[in-house]
């Protein structure tokens, strides 16, 4: 192929009657043809022109010329065009039945002695399509099940037509492994096809009846764990008329029977159950208090006494906690008597409680000792942690989800090797088999393992100023779930208090702007507390016997002037950190369905919310930054804010956000930013050169070049927060540059370039160790 760019609008590319030596295809802009009548005709990008598949002399009709600057071409000579041309007709095959082309398939060759091996199918039906499921996986095509299960949607107009078939075939002992591993693949990879739809979750619970009654259990605890380690949580709000009106569900379960809270039945008329509650959900937080580890008496005392409600549940579609709690509850009613768990009991129902598969007992005992140890652990005289770091908030130093980071050493970042590991290991169930193939022969050939970042380890991540009224105060470790209560026991132990934890109770106090102080008692069961305060705002250990003031009126204003924050005191590396932290969990949570969803306009029950929030995130930062800089009257500061971004850019270089790079840039390019040019003068060689570098990165020219390079290098490893902007228009070229049907058949080849690239995109989200900390080394 040869590169071409013509560089002027009104240039003539061809004239009329000159020899066609080449088959051209426009990259980039748009030009004219203009005939000998008079006509004209508009070709723009993804257009291709030339000659056509013969090695005839061939000629210009008409005279062509660009229409803008800056017109891109790639051009293949007439001889290379046809031989291309006419290998790929010899390598393609039709398939024909009674009269009418069915299936068209491609034998390509996989090395250079020509020897061929299987097909890759072109174009089909959407009925064909669905046989390959369960035919032998190609060599040349292992990943033809994947794809389809992403792309199923463009052609079919419901899932249940696959869920039939598969049922149908399950009957046939021939193909129950492979129909196995089919529905294991869709719901690891797609769990919101089933999630909060009764059709497709009644589909999994009658293949799993199945499963069951073929005694294939291997598979079932397979598609259980699967099940469980991809059920999201999800917020509802409930009302009720007055505290005395009766919940409209029932629950079960408690910390004392070593189980979580979960319903076990909804009033089928009732708000709860429009919002979508329903049997098996567990509930994990209720008005911001922690209900994973509460006794049953406590959750519904919290639940009654209040008429507003925000639950966060956990649809529980393997129904395994569920049914194992509804198992012992019969035993005890059998039994008579109360069933007593041990504490290995309690910890392995926190593990899915699969009491016949094997899981690691010496890590789970590790755990615990690691768990135990961790509580007692407080940051008092033995740990003297500066103001300076710490400040008055809650301030987090390790990851909020336990990401496995033994193998940080293993990186191949330079910058992150030879970090510390650490011996937290996240809860994880051995499974048998792979599940990023397609094929599933290999499915008891290695040992796999789902991480359950869901049951979350209350190890001692964050750390937490108290006071007194006095004004000391005291540092204390916590994790995500230390409830208001356990704090209070844990500072009673710092200020070396005699009295007993029952007499006292942790306050927050925050002054509003107008220096108005507001104080409130926190609920003994609230957690998530350094998530809560305020830069305004402190925590204070009170004394309920006493009334007194916790926070002065000097101490109040003191407060007040030290949550002045300016983004010229923030440091320029966390602040890219941050960027990226939060770009990459906007960029993590989109599922590879809503990128299909958006490049096909499909209306889907899940919509693409993920996708447009993460679309959003770029204009955001980018007018962000164009109003901090106009904001600032003073002309030195103005300078000094453009200085501050370039740094952050830098900084988000370096983190591999280019997203947060791209909108950065963008701000300091928009017009009212571009036009300030006494501020801009102002600003050092120095800068303007790094700012210099940076755009070239962005360089559109050649269709992004230099930055695709920059993101195809081998070296560069995930997590990566690539450029938006640029996704949209690759998903979109395939899209718009391809038929969806060829001769009323799927042209499952546009399909299956389109899966890949998601592939490829959704693979730079896909890490085994902790963003913030990788983003903080690199």
């Amino acid at each position: 192929m040869a590169f071409a760019v013509v560089e002027r609008a009104g240039t003539i590319v061809l004239n009329d009657g000159e020899e066609l030596d080449s088959w051209s295809v426009i990259l980039n802009g748009s030009v004219e043809v203009t005939y000998p009548d008079g006509k004209a005709e508009v070709l723009r990008m993804g257009k291709s022109f030339g000659v056509s598949p013969t090695m005839d002399k061939q000629y210009m009709k008409g005279v062509m010329r660009t229409k803008v600057d800056d017109c891109q071409f790639v051009c293949i000579a007439q001889q290379d065009y046809c031989r291309i041309l006419n290998q790929v007709e010899k390598n393609m095959q039709k398939v024909e039945e009674e009269g009418e082309m069915v299936m068209v398939k491609e034998h390509p060759e996989l090395d250079q002695t020509g020897t061929r091996k299987g097909h890759i199918v072109i174009k089909d039906t959407s009925e064909r399509l669905m046989m390959r499921l369960v035919e032998e996986p190609s060599v040349v095509d292992p990943t033809f099940i994947e794809d389809f299960l992403l792309t199923y949607r463009t052609f079919l107009c419901t899932p249940w037509r696959v869920c039939r078939r598969l049922l149908e075939w399950f009957n046939d002992p021939s193909l129950r492994d492979k129909v196995t591993w089919v529905v294991v693949l869709w719901v690891k990879n797609h769990f919101s096809d089933f999630d909060g739809d009764p059709l497709m979750t009644g589909f999994l619970e009658e293949f799993k009846s199945n499963l069951k009654r073929e005694q294939m259990g291997v598979y079932l605890r397979l598609l259980n764990i699967t099940c469980a380690a991809k059920a999201k949580r999800r917020l509802m709000t409930l009302t009720k008329p007055s505290r005395e009106s009766p919940l409209p569900f029932v629950l079960l379960g408690g910390s004392e029977k070593g189980f979580g809270i979960f319903v076990d039945s909804v009033d089928s008329r009732s708000k709860a159950s429009e919002a979508g509650l329903k049997r098996g959900d567990q509930i994990l937080e209720a008005n911001g208090q922690n209900f994973e580890n509460i006794q049953l008496s406590k959750a519904m005392e919290i639940l009654s006494n209040n008429t507003h409600l925000s639950i966060t549940v956990k649809t529980n579609t393997n129904f395994f906690l569920f049914k194992e709690l509804l198992t012992r509850l019969s035993e005890e009613k059998r039994d008579g008597a109360l069933h007593h768990p041990k504490t290995g009991d309690i910890k392995k129902v926190s593990r899915y409680s699969i009491s016949d598969f094997a899981v690691d007992v010496e890590q789970v005992t590790g755990l615990e000792k690691v768990n135990k140890k961790s509580e007692a652990n407080t940051v008092g005289g033995r740990n003297k942690l500066k103001k300076k770091i710490f400040g008055k908030t809650g301030i987090s130093i390790l990851p909020q989800k336990p990401y496995n980071d033994t193998e940080i050493g293993q990186s191949q970042d330079d910058s992150i090797v030879g970090l510390r590991q650490t011996k937290h290991i996240p809860t994880a169930l051995p499974v048998s088999g792979t599940l990023s193939s397609s094929n599933p022969d290999d499915v008891l050939q290695s040992h796999y393992y789902i991480v359950d970042f869901t049951s979350t380890p209350d190890l001692p991540d964050q750390v937490l100023r108290v006071f007194k009224g006095d004004q000391q105060s005291r540092y204390i470790m916590i994790s995500k779930d230390t409830t208001a209560k356990e704090v209070v026991m844990q500072a009673i132990r710092e200020f070396a208090i005699t009295a007993t934890p029952d007499q006292y109770s942790l306050c927050e106090v925050s002054i509003t702007p107008e220096g108005v102080i507001k104080q409130r008692r926190l609920p003994d069961h609230l957690s998530e507390l350094a998530d809560r305060i305020q830069l305004s705002g402190r925590y204070y250990l009170k004394n309920n016997m006493e009334t007194q003031i916790l926070c002065s009126d000097e101490d109040a204003q003191e407060l007040l002037r030290e949550s002045q924050i300016s983004l010229l005191q923030l440091s320029t590396a966390e602040v890219a950190t941050q960027l990226s932290l939060r770009n990459f969990e906007l960029f993590r949570n989109i599922e590879p369905t809503e990128y299909i969803d958006d490049v096909f306009k499909l209306q889907s029950k899940t919509g693409c919310a993920n996708l447009k929030k993460f679309e959003e995130a770029i204009n955001q930062e980018t007018f962000w930054v164009a109003s901090e800089i106009l904001r600032e009257k003073n002309r030195l500061k103005r300078m000094k804010l453009i200085k501050h971004f370039i740094k952050i850019a830098l900084h988000c270089r370096e983190c591999k956000n280019f997203n947060s790079m791209f909108a950065i840039i963008s701000g300091l390019n928009l017009a009212p930013v571009a036009r300030l040019r006494a501020t801009w003068e102002k600003l050092p060689n120095k800068y303007k050169n790094l700012f210099q570098d940076l755009q070239d990165l962005f360089d559109p020219s050649r269709n992004m070049a230099k930055y695709r390079n920059v993101l195809n290098s081998q070296n560069l490893q995930a997590p990566i927060i690539p450029l938006f902007p640029l996704i949209k228009k690759d998903l979109t070229f395939l899209h718009k540059g391809n038929d969806s049907k060829v001769y009323g058949r799927v042209n499952f080849e546009k399909l299956r370039m389109i899966a890949k690239e998601i592939r490829n995109v959704s693979r730079m989200a896909s890490v085994k160790v902790d963003p913030a900390l990788v983003f903080r080394t690199r």
